[in-house]
């Protein structure tokens, strides 16, 4: 017979122990198809877990070194049960994630009633995360590391679109035009993820 092929991707493990409870969904699974007619690969994204690393400064988190024990068990008995598959872990944002800026000007600064915004040079074209699903960024102005920060505003992009926001409530130093704003955490899924939305050019990639 001929053989098929079937990937599956679990995109977020959110608990250890449900790794078992899916090997022997798939293991079942697998049984089902005769003999040699099924090759199968698992892949799992450990990455996104919020518990390894944390999205704002001072957030609590596990990190990875204490959530590999648990994840060999739990690979190991896993394995077990899936006789014929192989495994694969894709470490996802992990490795990445920090080792990118969004680095943008200030083009303007104004007041709508109590909310301040910041307008920057690029906005969802560059980074969509926070548009596309609330996906937290830190952000500083570096044009004025050491002073206070004692503003709350909306750093937006320069979209004509309400979701082109890329921070909401963040205490910042008084900022002015001309200023450059650093958003953190960008290495992953930030310019593969650009786009010429609105025929606006995304950030360029500087890999150094």
């Amino acid at each position: 017979p001929q053989t098929q092929a079937l990937y599956v991707m679990v995109f977020c493990i959110g608990c250890l122990i449900g790794l078992l409870s899916f090997a022997r969904v798939m293991s079942t699974l697998f049984t089902r198809f005769p003999s040699g007619t099924l090759a199968a690969l698992i892949g799992m994204m450990l990455g996104s877990l919020r518990a390894l690393w944390p999205w704002k400064i001072g957030e609590p988190h596990t990190g990875v070194q204490n959530v590999l024990p648990a994840l060999d068990a739990s690979l190991a008995a896993a394995r077990e049960q899936l006789e014929g598959f192989e495994l694969w872990l894709e470490p996802g944002r992990y490795v990445i994630a920090e080792a990118g800026v969004l680095v943008s000007t200030v083009t303007q600064v104004k007041g709508k009633g109590d909310i301040q915004y910041v307008g920057i040079s690029t906005g969802m074209n560059s980074l969509i995360r926070p548009a596309l699903y609330g996906a937290y960024h830190e952000i500083a102005n570096i044009s004025r590391v050491g002073e206070a920060a004692t503003e709350i505003v909306n750093v937006v992009g320069p979209i004509c679109e309400t979701g082109d926001r890329l921070g909401s409530d963040r205490l910042l130093p008084p900022t002015r035009e001309g200023d450059v704003l650093a958003i953190a955490n960008a290495g992953a899924y930030g310019y593969v993820m650009s786009s010429r939305y609105n025929l606006r050019e995304p950030a360029e990639e500087v890999v150094i």
